[in-house]
């Protein structure tokens, strides 16, 4: 795992090769941290390799489809990659949409213990409120598309005030 100063070295790196600047940071966590950029974009620097290349493949995977949007509600384009340094450039969204795929698994649902997926399940349906069946809406457009998201928390799915299915 790398450090909080360790991946602003990286995103300084990233940014310095590609002649932009890094700007105030959109979020950190256990994926890594998230910097806007003076190009109006996001840039994800990554504690660890294979969450990068799990959020790369999904992307990989939108952008072979030409997804823009999933049920009305946005998923940011990939814009750039470096590998070397496990840095996913995307562009910024505003709600509604859906980020962070680095906990996503492609193709295959992953399978969990019944009881692990009811707590889960019981947990998110906590979170999302009256949005929970929105939410296994969206998560089931997905499973369509062979994107099994699992890092379903508001933050990463955010609606708009207005949304609703029927504007879909």
């Amino acid at each position: 795992m790398f450090s909080k100063a360790d991946l602003e070295l990286r995103a300084d790196a990233y940014c310095g090769a590609r002649n932009i600047s890094r700007s105030g940071p959109l979020g950190y966590g256990f994926d890594g941290s998230v910097f806007a950029t003076s190009r109006h974009s996001a840039i994800k620097v990554f504690h660890h390799e294979e969450l990068f290349r799990r959020e790369w493949s999904v992307y990989r995977r939108l952008m072979q489809r030409s997804i823009t949007e999933v049920m009305g509600f946005a998923v940011p384009q990939l814009i750039d990659i470096d590998e070397s340094l496990q840095i996913v450039e995307m562009t910024i969204v505003s709600p509604p949409f859906v980020l962070d795929f680095a906990g996503a698994a492609l193709d295959k649902r992953p399978q969990w213990p019944e009881d692990v997926l009811e707590e889960w399940q019981a947990e998110k349906a906590e979170q999302f409120g009256d949005r929970w069946p929105n939410v296994r809406l969206i998560m089931s457009s997905f499973a369509g598309l062979g994107i099994y998201l699992a890092d379903v928390k508001p933050g990463n799915i955010e609606f708009a005030e207005r949304w609703s299915p029927e504007r879909r």
